[in-house]
């Protein structure tokens, strides 16, 4: 059975990778948690005090002022007593932050824990698509125009599936054919261009 710090790291993690949707994140970006997925671990976990008490007091001391990130070392650290210490001082509108060995603290610390480690344990719900969602955004049934933005994987081309970019990199404007016309044929169009020339003058 996995240890409550074991299953703490394992909640963090998971609400690293549902704040980074789209990232593929490699296992030490999944250790540095934004603002964003605290708030929402700590909301859907404990609830709004603990969450408000992060973003305005705590999670600002205690994240990296360069990366504005939190790592997994200092939440399992004393985050998380520093977070039970001031939502006491806000819940009591106390004027100054209760000790961090404090019994009040400390048991209200370990609940925040239990509730967070808990989250664990949950079954993490699959996201079902229905039939008619999954056809509309099948990229494999599209044709014409929307064919064209997407690559074979599915994947958006972006501006290249939506304007016709050309390479206008000809000898003169609005040639777009460069490297197409054959030496040889560049040589006989030469020299017949070059009688065409004098015939006329």
């Amino acid at each position: 059975m996995a240890s409550s710090k074991a299953k703490l790291a394992q909640t963090f993690k998971h609400y690293v990778v549902v704040s980074s949707v789209g990232q593929n994140l490699n296992e030490a970006q999944k250790k540095e948690i934004k603002d964003k997925g605290m708030n929402k671990m700590l909301k859907e976990c404990c609830g709004d005090a603990e969450a408000k008490a992060s973003e305005a007091q705590v999670f600002p001391k205690y994240c990296d002022k360069k990366t504005k990130k939190l790592h997994l070392d200092v939440f399992l650290g004393d985050f998380l007593t520093e977070l039970a210490a001031t939502v006491i001082q806000n819940k009591k509108k106390l004027t100054r932050k209760p000790d961090l060995a404090d019994p009040e603290v400390v048991q209200l610390a370990d609940e925040i824990k239990g509730k967070i480690a808990a989250k664990a344990d949950e079954k993490k719900k699959e996201v079902k698509v229905d039939a008619v969602t999954a056809r509309l955004t099948d990229t494999k049934g599209y044709t014409g125009s929307h064919k064209e933005r997407f690559d074979d994987s599915g994947k958006g081309k972006g501006i290249a599936g939506r304007k016709y970019l050309v390479e206008e990199t000809g000898y003169v404007s609005g040639y777009k054919n460069q490297d197409t016309y054959e030496k040889g044929e560049g040589e006989e169009g030469k020299g017949e261009g070059a009688s065409e020339g004098a015939a006329a003058m």
